[in-house]
């Protein structure tokens, strides 16, 4: 068992959102003070969620509380009223200190504790090009020219139709196709992402990605940033106090062989540290994938293919998965393998 632990350090504490305006108005009459109640009721709901009052909402199953609401773009999902995330299919509205040319799409832009508490941080100003969740590649190559996803140049994942939300199995899930634009105009790749959410349990909850890439031209590579090997599926956490980030990866003859890191902080909104672990499952290629982090950043990942480049054949996709599990506290070793064992079935054997 390979296992790193890194000592905390006291990045600049971040902000929440802030609570809602309160509003009073006199109404004339008991019916129309219900009716205002009840609508302010709608919008309180959907400013908590950072969407709009006329968005959509996917119908969750009797057995669940989790509710999706589909806005223009993005999917917003929650539990019992506490925000769980936002997936962006289509662009994020760059905020005004921020050039336009990082505009993009196809990530989850937010993503939440337990008690409501933001983990992530979208468009930091250090960094612009980094996203709260997602999957982007830094080294794109076709013809012998080279274009950026993870950093917006020259290639964008651009939405293809709507995102399909089924809210009715006791949890929910998203499913959306993208296509890579050369330039924004030349499709090179088509991806499929599944997002899964679970309910809420005593030990925490998990959602689960499976993104699938499929070359549509011949003689398209990629990999991450070239030597470096950062970027695909990377997350960007929120500043926080107290960091702490641990890896395990074990050795090959392990039985079984369990890949997990784990990120927790003091996060603004919550008392307590709060933790975020991904999971590798055994059968994601390159297994166990290499893992990395950037502390100062409040950056971690999973490195997948590194920094050199492998082809993308049209006939064979490319399929990657993995899986969030949000906890209260910090690392927990027999929990963190616990949850491992249940996300790749191998608990029972």
């Amino acid at each position: 068992m390979t296992l790193c632990r890194r000592p905390c350090v006291e990045p600049e504490s971040g902000s929440n959102v802030g609570a809602l305006p309160g509003k009073t108005a006199m109404l004339g009459n008991r019916l129309a003070a219900g009716r205002w109640l009840a609508w302010m009721a709608v919008w309180t709901m959907a400013m908590l969620l950072n969407a709009s009052p006329q968005v959509a909402a996917a119908e969750p199953s009797s057995a669940s509380s989790i509710r999706c609401v589909e806005g223009d773009g993005f999917v917003d999902v929650s539990e019992g009223g506490v925000p769980i995330l936002r997936y962006s299919h289509g662009v994020t509205t760059v905020p005004k200190d921020t050039g336009a040319e990082f505009a993009r799409g196809d990530y989850v832009s937010a993503l939440y504790g337990l008690k409501g508490e933001l983990l992530t941080e979208d468009y930091p100003k250090d960094h612009p090009h980094h996203r709260a969740v997602n999957w982007s590649w830094a080294t794109v190559q076709w013809n012998g020219d080279v274009r950026d996803l993870f950093a917006v140049r020259g290639i964008w994942a651009r939405p293809v139709g709507k995102p399909r939300v089924d809210n009715t199995a006791g949890l929910a899930e998203i499913t959306a196709e993208s296509v890579w634009k050369w330039d924004d105009k030349t499709p090179v790749v088509a991806e499929s992402v599944s997002v899964r959410v679970f309910p809420q349990t005593d030990a925490g909850r998990a959602i689960d990605f499976d993104i699938k890439l499929t070359a549509l031209v011949e003689g398209l590579e990629f990999c991450g940033r070239l030597e470096a090997g950062y970027s695909g599926f990377n997350i960007r956490m929120a500043p926080a106090q107290g960091q702490k980030i641990v890896f395990q990866s074990d050795p090959a003859e392990a039985q079984p062989r369990r890949a997990w890191a784990d990120y927790s902080a003091e996060f603004s909104g919550a008392k307590g540290r709060t933790g975020l672990a991904i999971l590798q499952p055994a059968d994601n290629p390159q297994y166990p994938q290499e893992w990395r982090e950037y502390p100062q950043l409040n950056f971690f990942q999973p490195l997948y293919p590194g920094g050199k480049l492998i082809p993308m054949p049209k006939a064979a996709p490319v399929g990657l998965r993995y899986r969030l599990w949000i906890h209260d506290g910090g690392a927990d070793e027999k929990a963190l393998a616990a949850q491992w064992d249940l996300y790749n079935k191998t608990a029972d054997k």
